[in-house]
């Protein structure tokens, strides 16, 4: 029986914050699109490679 988790969501500002500490300068749009493929990509391998 598989039982569908959510990714807990990191809040964009301390995405933002992230980013600033490693030198790079990002937009908060730049960060949410930078997310939303993170996201996208954790997904897809936790189906592919630990889903029943």
């Amino acid at each position: 029986m598989s039982q569908l988790k959510e990714i807990k969501k990191i809040p964009i500002e301390e995405v933002l914050e992230h980013f600033k500490s490693e030198g790079v300068i990002v937009t908060k749009e730049e960060a949410e699109l930078i997310m939303e493929f993170l996201y996208f990509l954790t997904e897809s391998v936790i189906l592919k490679y630990f889903d029943n």
